[in-house]
């Protein structure tokens, strides 16, 4: 969708961004973060050419940007900055359809959209499109800036720091609206922000800018579990994860390789081969290995016939969670009066055609856990 190749920008001879190389996803929202003067917003203002590079090129749809009209360049992306950018004497109706105006749209179908703009934003559209901007609290400003920003239907949306100037409270609020709205209508939004709170909040991908380069770039997830280097882990903060729990998976903390047997291995060989692997359990698989059932060490020695296929005798009634079920959802498993009632206390891991991923146990999970002390500990 956006594709920055080698951009570069100097102020009397000063580099401010050098050598930015990176990719926007169509329907992706990327946060644009790092310290000040780190070159984030000077990023976002080369997309709709408020700032020319001094060097590189950018392309929207595959098409360069420094050949296209700059008028229809930015009637064709929306953008959203701090100040709210309202015109004081226009009323909010006004400064909504400003751009359709211009553009000579039906006027029918520009009211029409106004009213529903306004409601997108949690506005009600008798109430405030006939007032003024000086009229509404500054959370209802930039609001009307969102929705003025989305008047025309863009594909791209540029955000320079839409909520820095709010309260904490108007600013959470804003911060889910935003994430809730993304995840209908799924544009193509640009966001620069101070914040990382903020920015793991609401991004699909982060863009960690440093000293005019890139950082890191990747998911949200990958950078709090894998910072690029000892930069990116302090300016996250080495403990970020924590803050975000839900972005640790089952594949992250479970056991990759679980003692394993198949269907027709006798219980005295599956006695033997859990005293010899020091586990108090078994996993059954076929062929495929397609999880069938687990065996404990205690009903096998229970069985008075330990010639018997494990197949005969296994639990096949467990739960189960998949490699992308985070730790708050697995924590909320362990702690369901009916887990306590299992006779088992480890939770496989597996894909949705069953096949065996890896195993949750009580000690692999505390591990995980106890990591958080640590860290925090660490910390200080």
């Amino acid at each position: 969708m956006i594709r920055f190749e080698g951009i570069a920008k100097k102020y009397d001879g000063k580099p401010v961004v050098s050598d930015i190389t990176f990719e926007v996803t169509k329907g992706d929202l990327v946060v644009l973060i790092g310290p000040s003067g780190c070159g984030k917003t000077t990023l976002l203002k080369i997309i709709n050419r408020l700032i020319k590079p001094s060097g590189g090129l950018v392309f929207i749809n595959g098409e360069n940007i420094f050949d296209k009209d700059v008028i229809e360049l930015r009637r064709n992306i929306g953008y959203v900055i701090q100040q709210t950018g309202l015109f004081p004497h226009m009323t909010v109706r006004e400064n909504i359809e400003i751009v359709p105006r211009l553009q000579k749209k039906n006027k029918a179908a520009i009211a029409e959209k106004s009213i529903a703009l306004m409601q997108m934003v949690g506005l009600d559209p008798n109430q405030y499109l006939n007032r003024y901007p000086s009229q509404l609290s500054g959370g209802q400003q930039q609001r009307i800036g969102v929705a003025r920003a989305f008047a025309c239907d863009p594909d791209i949306i540029l955000m320079d720091e839409p909520f820095s100037a709010l309260d904490p409270i108007s600013r959470n609020q804003l911060q889910d609206e935003l994430a809730d709205l993304q995840a209908r209508v799924r544009k193509t939004i640009v966001f620069v922000t101070h914040d990382m709170d903020e920015a793991v909040k609401i991004a699909d991908k982060i863009c960690i800018l440093h000293r005019g380069r890139i950082a890191q770039y990747d998911k949200v997830e990958e950078i709090m579990k894998n910072p690029a280097d000892e930069f990116v882990a302090r300016f996250i903060g080495r403990n970020r994860i924590w803050s975000s729990p839900e972005f640790i998976r089952a594949k992250d903390i479970m056991i990759a390789d679980p003692a394993c047997t198949q269907g027709d291995t006798p219980i005295l060989r599956c006695i033997e081969k859990m005293r010899t692997q020091k586990v108090d359990s078994l996993l059954v698989t076929d062929k495929q290995g397609r999880l069938l059932g687990i065996i404990s060490a205690k009903m096998a020695q229970a069985q008075p016939d330990k010639g018997l296929p494990v197949s005969r005798v296994m639990y096949t009634e467990f739960d189960t969670v998949s490699p992308d079920h985070n730790i708050v959802a697995i924590v909320q498993l362990i702690n369901h009066p009916t887990f306590a009632s299992r006779p088992l206390t480890a939770i496989p891991v597996i894909t949705e055609d069953k096949r065996l991923q890896g195993l949750i146990t009580k000690s692999s999970l505390l591990t995980t856990l106890s990591q958080q002390y640590l860290d925090t500990k660490n910390l200080v």
